[in-house]
């Protein structure tokens, strides 16, 4: 089920409260690339534990910003990279880290459309010079998607004739939703972002040699309003569950 669509959204999902006195409403930001499956754990968790959960899904460099501006949120989930700038300017609490999950970034077509060759380096730069569209995320966004892509543009050396035919989203999945209306032929996101959308197959990972997973994190911001929740929230995220619907997500869990 397609579950986002845009930079940032912000989705309550109600469930039958168990006691009225200890439901609480939590509030996750996650990113883009772990959104389906830090929505199906939590879900998980606020239906065994009647609460409700809000989400708010946009980019590493969007989460961060705010966080910097005030705004309150029990978990935060970003880049690893991202984790760390957060620790350095006292948003989040060290001690509450954990290291979730490694996305890989692939490649997909149309449902029906013939899947190209990118089993080499030589094969994935044919298809994509190929393809007439290439659809991926903005690299201004300031997403880890968008940065990882064009670095990969450029290390195939068709960065320039890429950018003249290409179709941006404002998330990686925004990116394949174009594809799959037409307005692309072919696009490159994290594979935790193709996986959920009806209408686009995944052709597969990027050739191992291209291929470059990023890392998430996942803490507890100061001043977050359920703690001990997010905490509790944070365990299920790390525990084999939460492995078990990071893998179906299309991302690889990170042992503690």
């Amino acid at each position: 089920m397609l579950r986002y669509s845009a930079l940032a959204i912000a989705a309550i999902v109600p469930f039958a409260l168990t006691s009225p006195a200890q439901a609480a409403q939590i509030k996750m930001m996650a990113s883009g690339a772990m959104s389906h499956a830090l929505q199906d754990i939590g879900n998980e968790f606020a239906k065994k534990n009647g609460h409700t959960i809000e989400y708010t899904v946009s980019t590493t460099g969007v989460l961060q910003d705010k966080l910097r501006g005030g705004e309150k949120a029990d978990i935060i989930e970003v880049t690893s990279a991202g984790m760390d700038q957060l620790e350095k300017e006292k948003l989040v609490d060290p001690s509450s880290r954990v290291e979730v999950a490694r996305a890989l970034v692939g490649v997909a077509v149309r449902d029906g459309a013939r899947a190209p060759d990118i089993s080499t380096p030589e094969a994935l730069k044919a298809a994509l010079v190929a393809a007439p569209k290439v659809a991926y995320i903005d690299p201004k966004i300031g997403g880890q998607a968008g940065q990882t892509i064009v670095s990969l543009l450029q290390k195939l050396g068709i960065n320039d004739e890429v950018a003249k035919k290409s179709v941006y989203g404002k998330t990686g999945a925004e990116a394949v939703q174009k594809m799959v209306a037409g307005d692309g032929d072919i696009v490159i996101s994290f594979t935790s972002e193709i996986l959920p959308i009806k209408g686009a197959k995944l052709v597969g990972p990027l050739p191992a040699a291209l291929q470059n997973p990023s890392s998430y994190a996942a803490a507890i911001p100061v001043g977050a309003p359920n703690p001990e929740l997010s905490r509790a929230l944070l365990r299920e995220m790390t525990g084999a569950e939460g492995k078990k619907m990071i893998v179906e997500a299309g991302l690889e869990p990170i042992a503690k």
